[in-house]
């Protein structure tokens, strides 16, 4: 009987011939709530999901559901060629070809603004950097380039330090409040 909760209650209905249909559901009290559940609709943090957050788990559920039926029609509409109400593998594979060529042009985005990114960056240091506009840093214009990048090092491990330190300083205050 130990984490029971309703465990006095048992104890006394089936004592007194009580029909045990009446006392709260004892798996419910038990229940293990996963960890990304408690996350999104735990709002007061108590580690358990009261009526309001239980609602509010059933409607994001429901909402799940919809979107899914929702994907499921629209891929029905797009690739079912002969109406038939399912997807075969003939129009199954013209949708795998289809996700495919999306995942492609994403990857080929990704990699064309990283790029981007890259050349911009060039740019910027070229401009900064190259004194005598020849349109590449020589081996004096490369140290400037290098002595403020350690510049730029030194004042984040110089800020990481100054925020860790009241961190380190309060975990080394020994507790006062104890008797």
């Amino acid at each position: 009987m130990k984490n029971i909760p309703y465990a006095p209650i048992i104890c006394v209905a089936a004592l007194l011939g009580l029909p045990l249909a009446l006392t709260p559901r004892l798996g419910a009290a038990e229940e293990k709530i996963p960890a990304s559940v408690l996350k999104k609709y735990d709002a007061n943090h108590d580690g358990t999901l009261d009526p309001a957050e239980r609602a509010a788990e059933e409607a994001g559920k429901e909402k799940q559901q919809a979107a899914r039926e929702a994907r499921r029609t629209e891929e029905l509409a797009r690739y079912d060629a002969n109406k038939d109400g399912k997807i075969n593998p003939e129009e199954r594979a013209a949708e795998k070809a289809d996700a495919a060529k999306a995942r492609a042009e994403k990857q080929a985005s990704r990699e064309a603004a990283r790029a981007e990114k890259k050349a911009a960056a060039e740019a910027r240091k070229l401009a900064k950097y190259d004194k005598n506009h020849n349109g590449k840093l020589d081996e004096d214009e490369l140290a400037l380039v290098k002595a403020d990048a350690e510049k730029r090092q030194a004042a984040a491990e110089k800020r990481k330090a100054t925020r860790a330190a009241p961190k380190e300083a309060a975990e080394d205050e020994p507790d006062t409040e104890r008797d």
